[in-house]
């Protein structure tokens, strides 16, 4: 230990006397190590960090039904409750379902982010309570037993003023008075990532939460609506509990297969996103971490150049110390130390990076679409660590090529030899630098495949107008509106925007363009009874929809005010739905039924096709899809959907917010967006791909010019005797660039013939994260080997120009 901090002195002394080399390396690293950091940090607030306030996380498993081993499905009730009491590996599982709830009580009425759970949900998390109590198994009971709730930390500073005595308090949830029993700990908001639960409720309270629930929900094994999550038992591994869990799921299947059969059971450890967004996003982070390491390892080859030029310099220095005793190991000990000191500066200055990059970060969707909070970004242990590790091992890769070269020095031709130039180590730099150039192939190949991607996804054809339409939630049935009550104030609420100045149509649909759909089962007339169901997406969706929303009918007609309860029954399929189920026939007369509960026989007209649209991704392929007539099939919720004149939404947005608002004064006031911010949420992720890859790429393509700079120019010094006696014996200035161009040209070349061959072997491995593209674009390769061309032309020059400046005189002279 003695020895090594006389190399870290020794070190920091010899930095010392050059500067401009120790920030040169240093700042070329910081770029390297900031970039893996702020990678790193995404991934520990995504995939590593478990939600506040649970303890041990890592016990915790999400429970759910699956078909043939994918996703994670939710379950009934009864299937919960059968999981729940007759498992042998689990301390406990709780059930949860997320809802939103109205607060009326106070002066300004407000919507609140609400959870519906089971009484053992906080035992099994392990969250206690800062005041009062949490929700126990005795609260709930029996449905609509126990009006009790459990406050926010957030909310009660919010709303409540941090008031001490909060407990015992009733307040006004949709209507239906409840009972603060008490306040949860402080930074618990649920077990999502950026999930702010506001409210939980007992699970028995469904009906009050959301009056759109059935009253027999919880005895119906057919509705499939909670997620579960469960405690393992000490010891035990997810693979023992998956065995014992489907050995309840098989004797659910033989107990009850008219609903149960062909369901098995999925775990998926670790808390924070949901299975299939985890996946998703260790999938994209992954790309992001291997883009991040090769741009590190440009950085690195860049520094191990420099510390290669000053070894050149050094070589006196170290046939010295050799001849003074100094053996290989102790040489090469002494440039190791050297080059952590470097890697501590280039880590330094890289975590600064990384937390100026926060900001950028945090102002997106990032890759699942999944905003961030700056506390989940923060710079804690692990990011610290995870810098560290990078710092030594940049150290590492960096400064053992030079620490190597130094330490087999010959030293009787050192101490001979005042000319020697080592050849052998400029060729180590120029094999280095088509390294660099390879390696920058890659990224910039990868990053323009993520923005064709980005290109070719906004470029999709939605199908409706998103330019024009707003949307704003309406949800009659939290303020305890009766089916008859809440038709009446759809009709009113399309009555009374209809006729705003800048309104050219008004709808309603239960879910809109882009934000998903409800699934079912359809049989078509004349199916063989013992044929399956056909399983197809819907929406509910009000008289005049489809001119609202833009979406073109093929044939047939719209929904009108016409189609009511008691009218007979019609429904709009798309031109999927029509071109499988009747790739012969004309469907419009066709009749099909659509059971939207037990023992639903009745039928529907179909009476219009609509043109395919995007119902829920923009990437997603063609799939058959119905529209129900809201007043048909009553909903206590839908969404307002109001098409504007002009392509100008903002000044319209309050004017209909208000509007709807005086209908119910009592109700809270939401907010209206418009459809093209919805559209903009759902390009997200290949937005943030597009541009974190694209910095990546630009990064490694500066890093390369560098690293092809530093070399031309160490050359040229190594050659400006040669240099010289050719100018003198009557070479001219064109000559001597072209000579120079001509060495970064066949680097160039090197490393793109290098490059590009793995660039195509690895861009195979993200071809499921592109859209559009093949991995192997040639319009993508052509584009990126321009790029590195003309920047590395212009990295080129500079040397070049400087060679003809050398003159011949002082060259013979010396």
């Amino acid at each position: 230990m003695r020895s090594f901090w006389q190399d870290l002195s020794y070190g920091a002394r010899a930095l010392r006397r050059q500067p401009g080399l120790a920030c040169a390396a240093g700042l070329t690293l910081a770029l390297g190590i900031g970039a893996n950091t702020a990678v790193f940090g995404i991934v520990n607030a995504l995939l590593l960090h478990a939600p506040n306030a649970i303890r041990r996380p890592e016990e915790i498993a999400l429970v759910g039904r699956s078909r043939a081993g994918a996703d994670v499905n939710p379950l009934s009730y009864p299937d919960y409750v059968a999981f729940r009491d007759g498992n042998a590996s689990f301390e406990d599982i709780a059930a949860f379902r997320d809802t939103h709830i109205q607060l009326t009580s106070g002066e300004t009425p407000a919507l609140l982010s609400g959870m519906l759970i089971s009484g053992n949900y906080f035992r099994t998390l392990g969250t206690r309570a800062d005041l009062g109590r949490t929700i126990l198994p005795d609260d709930d009971r029996a449905p609509g037993a126990d009006a009790v709730v459990v406050l926010s930390h957030r909310l009660w500073r919010r709303r409540f003023g941090a008031d001490p005595n909060v407990v015992g308090k009733v307040i006004d949830l949709n209507g239906s008075p409840f009972t603060i029993i008490g306040v949860a700990q402080e930074g618990f908001a649920g077990t999502e990532i950026a999930e702010t639960v506001d409210v939980w409720l007992p699970l028995c309270m469904y009906a009050q939460a959301n009056p759109g629930f059935s009253e027999r929900r919880l005895d119906l094994r057919q509705i499939s609506w909670l997620g579960v999550l469960g405690r393992l038992k000490p010891g035990t591994t997810l693979p023992q509990a998956l065995a014992d869990l489907t050995t309840i799921s098989r004797r659910l299947e033989d107990a009850y297969p008219d609903v149960d059969k062909g369901w098995g059971v999925a775990l998926s450890g670790g808390l924070g996103l949901q299975p299939q967004t985890r996946a998703e996003a260790r999938a994209r982070t992954g790309v992001l971490f291997a883009i991040a390491g090769l741009v590190l390892l440009i950085a690195s080859v860049n520094v191990a150049n420099l510390l290669l030029a000053r070894g050149e310099v050094r070589r006196k220095e170290f046939a010295v110390r050799l001849a003074l005793g100094a053996d290989g190991t102790r040489l090469l000990r002494q440039l190791l130390a050297e080059a952590l000191l470097i890697a501590a500066i280039g880590g330094a200055i890289g975590l600064l990076v990384a937390t100026w990059s926060r900001r950028l970060i945090i102002g997106t969707d990032l890759l699942v679409g999944v905003r961030l909070s700056p506390e989940a970004l923060t710079i804690d242990m692990r990011v610290l660590g995870f810098t560290l590790a990078v710092s030594v091992l940049s150290s590492l890769v960096f400064g053992l090529a030079p620490a190597r070269g130094a330490s087999r020095l010959d030293l009787p031709s050192m101490l001979k030899d005042r000319s020697a130039t080592g050849s052998g180590r400029t060729r180590l730099i120029a094999v280095l630098v088509l390294g660099q150039i390879g390696l920058s192939i890659v990224v910039l190949i990868c990053a323009g495949l993520f923005v064709r991607t980005l290109q070719n996804a906004a470029s999709v054809r939605t199908g409706f107008d998103a330019d024009r339409i707003l949307e704003l939630p309406l949800d009659p049935g939290r303020r305890g509106y009766s089916e008859a009550e809440g038709r009446v104030f759809y009709q009113r609420v399309l009555d009374r925007v209809s006729v705003l100045r800048g309104v050219e149509k008004a709808s309603l649909a239960v879910t809109m363009p882009l934000g998903g759909s409800w699934r079912n089962g359809v049989r078509l007339e004349g199916q063989p009874t013992n044929d399956p169901d056909i399983p197809c997406d819907y929406d509910l969706v009000g008289p005049r929809f489809f001119e609202a929303a833009g979406i073109a009918l093929v044939r047939g007609r719209e929904f009108t005010e016409h189609d009511q309860a008691a009218a007979p029954a019609v429904v709009i399929v798309n031109e999927t739905f029509a071109r499988r189920m009747f790739p012969q026939d004309d469907p419009l007369g066709k009749r099909i039924s659509l059971p939207l509960f037990p023992g639903d026989t009745s039928s529907s007209e179909i009476v219009g096709v609509a043109r395919d649209i995007k119902y829920e991704r923009l990437t997603e392929p063609a799939r058959m899809y119905l529209y129900v007539p809201l007043f048909q099939h009553y909903q206590t919720a839908a969404t307002l959907l109001v098409r504007s004149k002009t392509a100008d939404v903002s000044n319209l947005a309050r004017a209909v917010a208000l509007d709807v608002a005086a209908l119910d004064k009592g109700a809270p006031v939401y907010p209206a967006q418009s459809l093209r911010d919805r559209l903009r949420a759902s390009l997200a992720p290949q937005r943030a791909a597009a541009t974190l890859l694209s910095v990546l790429g630009l990064l490694a393509l500066v890093l390369a010019s560098v690293g092809l700079y530093g070399v031309l120019a160490y050359s040229v010094g190594q050659r400006r005797q040669e240099i010289g006696i050719r100018m003198a014996l009557g070479a001219n200035s064109r000559d001597v660039l072209a000579l120079v161009l001509r060495q970064g040209g066949w680097l160039v070349a090197g490393g793109v013939a290098v490059g590009v061959p793995i660039a195509l072997v690895a861009t195979r491995a993200v071809s499921s994260q592109l859209y559009g593209v093949s991995p192997a674009d040639p319009v993508v390769c052509v584009t990126a080997i321009l790029t590195l061309t003309i920047t590395a032309i212009a990295a080129c020059y500079f040397p070049a120009r400087g060679a003809t400046r050398v003159d011949p005189l002082v060259t013979l002279r010396n």
